[in-house]
């Protein structure tokens, strides 16, 4: 009974969870080396930087920015690359851009080696946001798919955490040897999956795509096809026969087999499905719950709070963890929508809170009571890491239809990559020249109008097939 109420726990879904948590191994890697950036622009500005030169402000906003610029370059590159080549190939190229980022952060001999480094972070990032979900799609059940790839933001958050941590435990050129490590196992143990069905049905190779299928299934091959009989497994071959019948279908003469043209970008459910999406993008930047990992002790460091800057993000680093948990066991029960909106509300709350509470107060208050700005950002990240941060990229993902999916999920992370930069070379100037206050206003306002117009117009996706509309 416990695997019918669990169904990762499954013999069906035995496969699509051990590729998922391999996958994971990239998130947790990414999210090792964004957190790692938070504590370490305010280190090497420090008297005791380990760099033999000097960073200033201005270069600090340059180092988060370049992410955005890569971020672009990814999202280009492996956009021309989703169905130019295999789904497993792209998936190995991951790896790379992300190892030449610890490379550049170990031989570092000025700030150029560091915007470099940052540039090729976010190349893996337009990777993984595009050629990942497109993989993980085609082989996950929509029972599961929710949870699998909420899951790579609670990878991500774990990396974030002990981002933030590492720098400030070990000497500064330890972390990119750690941080090498993990793209080689990745790499590694990915080697012993298959290529998903629908790549290899588009190639025309319909043994090796049944076989494929069969594997992500938990169908043993070469012998007739028995499933057990235990309460968890609940279809017969023969049912599961039809399903791969029925998606070689869609492969072969449906939008799979069909050129996508210009004028499918302007139908009207197309042109509806940019404009969710695009308001999404803009909800999930500029509200700052990106921001936020990457310039997080700076943000404790000028709230006026007098407790430790450092101490204060790996809470915070420990909350996002536990909001995109929450984000991982709850978003095939109660849908998109429900986790969306109640975090968006929440969020705006917090940030405003933040801001009222910096501006409206003086030395001898937040020193009394410097727990407050850690209180609101806990708050803030908590939610913003269950409902927007871990769903995203499943909501997008699941709105955009099933034709143009793959150019338009490209240029989705074209638009977000674009935001990223913005955000990370406005943030500096915001935190360091405006306060906190105006900074947390203005994410807050933007926030709100966001989420008037998703709640209006975006649709639940919960359970929505990958290969029909």
């Amino acid at each position: 009974m416990l695997t019918a109420k669990l169904p990762l726990l499954g013999k069906r879904h035995r496969m699509q969870v051990l590729v998922a948590l391999t996958y994971h191994i990239m998130s947790f890697a990414h999210g090792l080396g964004i957190g790692w950036v938070s504590p370490t622009v305010q280190i090497i500005q420090s008297p005791e930087t380990p760099l033999s030169f000097p960073v200033t402000v201005e270069q600090v906003s340059w180092i988060g920015s370049l992410f955005g610029f890569g971020f672009l370059s990814g999202n280009i590159l492996f956009g021309l690359t989703a169905n130019r080549l295999s789904r497993k190939l792209n998936m190995y190229l991951l790896a790379l851009p992300h190892m030449l980022f610890w490379i550049l952060n170990y031989f570092v001999q000025n700030v150029e080696y560091l915007y470099a480094g940052r540039f090729f972070a976010g190349v893996t990032s337009g990777g993984l946001f595009v050629i990942a979900p497109m993989f993980l799609s085609e082989i996950l059940d929509k029972d599961v798919r929710g949870t699998l790839m909420s899951m790579g933001m609670m990878f991500l958050s774990c990396g974030v955490l002990i981002g933030f941590i590492l720098p400030t435990k070990v000497d500064y050129y330890l972390t990119p040897c750690i941080g090498l490590a993990l793209p080689i196992i990745y790499v590694v143990v990915f080697c012993f999956f298959p290529e998903t069905p629908q790549s290899l049905l588009r190639s025309g190779r319909f043994t090796e795509a049944e076989a494929a299928f069969n594997f992500y299934k938990g169908i043993d091959n070469g012998v007739n096809v028995q499933l057990s009989r235990r309460v968890e497994e609940s279809k017969t071959a023969t049912e599961i026969q039809s399903e791969f019948e029925e998606l070689k279908t869609i492969i072969l003469a449906g939008n799979a087999n069909v050129p996508v043209k210009l004028k499918d970008f302007f139908e009207r459910s197309a042109l509806k499905a940019f404009a969710d999406t695009f308001v999404l993008c803009i909800l999930y930047q500029l509200s700052g719950s990106f921001a936020f990992l990457n310039y997080m002790t700076s943000i404790f460091a000028v709230s006026g709070s007098t407790m430790d800057p450092y101490f204060s993000t790996t809470i915070v680093g420990v909350t996002h963890i536990c909001g995109t948990f929450v984000a991982t066991v709850f978003v095939d029960r109660f849908g998109r929508r429900a986790l969306l909106f109640s975090s968006t509300t929440a969020m705006i709350i917090g940030m405003f809170g933040f801001g009222a509470f910096v501006q409206f107060t003086d030395a001898a208050i937040k020193a009394q009571y410097d727990w407050v700005p850690l209180a609101f950002m806990v708050a803030v990240v908590f939610t913003s890491a269950y409902g927007l941060f871990g769903n995203f990229f499943t909501m997008v993902v699941e709105i955009l239809p099933a034709k143009i999916r793959s150019p338009a999920l490209s240029i989705s992370m074209c638009f977000v990559s674009l935001l990223v930069f913005v955000i990370l070379k406005l943030y500096p100037y915001f935190l360091f020249e405006l306060g906190i206050p105006a900074t947390m206003y203005t994410s807050g306002t933007i926030s709100v109008v966001t989420t008037i117009y998703l709640f209006i117009f975006l649709p639940e996706t919960k359970g929505k097939s990958m290969e029909k509309d």
